[in-house]
């Protein structure tokens, strides 16, 4: 038996997979990861270009306009939704389910950042949005030419999707699921590093706290309601609000108040980023927090307000998703980079949690993954970094995570 196949099935566990390595040995599997072999140059020449396209969330046309023309020039018939998420269908021959592989296309860096590609000599991409999100771009363009060149035969469709506003709350791929609730059986979302595989959904709540006040001259400001001393007291018992477990909590990351110094604002402003996989704490940390803005507001006899930014839930603690690790898409996942030889943390090859566009999926009942797209560093920093080696991984990847998954 060859190597290989000692290595993976030495690694196997008991959990139900659509994928063997026999999949990889198929005749088309064969030509379509062949290509990605013989083509990667031009592939690592796309990621560059599309790098270097401004996808700032909510302004992401320009590349929309270009994923569509070349998943056209890939023969398939391209559309742009309302909310401007890129979507394309394959059909499969039947009888096996609907997967959608999701790459959102902005990225966090706002108009004017300079998104130059700089190529270095240890083999690596350097420039803001390299690996977050323009890698899987790149990699999923390159996959649908690989399976159009090579015919993969698929009994299930492939829904080609890349979204929008994914940085800024999900919100392409939740308008995309809510036209389209009955669309996905399964859901890939390619985003993060390569390994492991994340089938969970971290719950995010982004707020903006808001204390309002008529203002006050500094001469007369003695005893006048006070925003800042609402939103100051509000911040420091927010921290003192107990956070167990994985939840964790920012209170202040972005502040506003008034624009002289001689007066009391008539409005201030604080944000709070929450996070936990659990959706009970996650409802009852946000309800400690908001009744400690609410008694800030009345002690200082200011207005308070909660200002929603970002509301993605959660999918559940692990114990909750024992369900969901047993879905054949989770071990699937796990055997293709195992496959690929992708190192894995024993243990913690799959993780109940997720910060991507397959959150959604979760929250909403879909069996969903998101796998990565490159190894690579300083995310969502002007340094963001990615290794360019590990992008034909990425690529790969999809091939025979299509050609399992769309099986009955």
């Amino acid at each position: 038996m060859p190597v290989i196949l000692l290595l993976f099935a030495a690694c196997l566990i008991a959990q139900p997979s659509k994928f063997s390595p026999a999949v990889a040995q198929r005749d088309d599997v064969k030509k379509a990861l062949a290509f990605i072999d013989a083509h990667f140059d031009a592939q690592v020449a796309e990621w560059i270009k599309i790098t270097e396209i401004p996808g700032p969330s909510g302004h992401e046309s320009v590349r929309a306009a270009y994923i569509k023309g070349e998943v056209e020039k890939a023969g398939l018939t391209v559309s742009i939704d309302a909310s401007g998420n890129v979507e394309a269908r394959r059909k499969g021959s039947g009888g096996g389910p609907t997967v959608v592989f999701a790459a959102h296309m902005d990225t966090v860096f706002p108009a004017g950042t300079d998104v130059h590609v700089t190529r270095t000599p240890d083999g690596r991409l350097h420039a803001p949005g390299v690996g977050d999100n323009s890698a899987s771009v790149a990699n999923l363009l390159q996959a649908i030419r690989a399976i159009r060149e090579a015919n993969l035969n698929t009994k299930g469709d492939i829904l080609y999707l890349f979204t929008v506003q994914e940085e800024v709350g999900l919100k392409g791929m939740y308008a995309w699921l809510e036209r389209n609730p009955k669309v996905a059986d399964l859901l890939v979302g390619l985003d993060g590093a390569l390994g492991p595989v994340n089938y969970g959904a971290l719950g995010i709540y982004w707020s903006r706290m808001k204390f309002t006040a008529p203002g006050a001259h500094t001469n007369r400001s003695k005893g006048a309601p006070n925003p800042v001393l609402a939103a100051a007291h509000c911040i420091t018992e927010i921290y003192s609000v107990p956070a167990p477990g994985d939840s964790v909590y920012n209170a202040g990351g972005m502040m506003t108040a008034g624009n002289v110094v001689n007066a009391v604002p008539q409005e201030v402003t604080f944000t709070v980023d929450l996070r936990t996989v659990d959706k009970q704490l996650l409802a009852s940390l946000d309800d400690a927090i908001v009744s400690k803005c609410d008694a800030a507001a009345r002690a200082q006899k200011v207005t308070f307000a909660r200002e929603w930014i970002q509301k993605s839930e959660a999918g559940g603690r692990p114990e909750q998703l024992e369900d969901r690790r047993r879905h054949p898409i989770v071990q699937t996942g796990i055997d293709v980079l195992r496959y690929l030889r992708i190192p894995l943390i024993k243990g913690s090859e799959a993780v109940a949690t997720g910060s991507t566009d397959a959150n959604v999926g979760v929250v909403n009942g879909i069996p969903s993954i998101s796998v990565g797209r490159a190894h690579g560093g300083a995310n969502h920093t002007l340094r963001e970094w990615a290794d360019i080696a590990s992008a034909r991984l990425g690529a790969k990847q999809i091939i025979l995570l299509a050609a399992a998954l769309t099986e009955p």
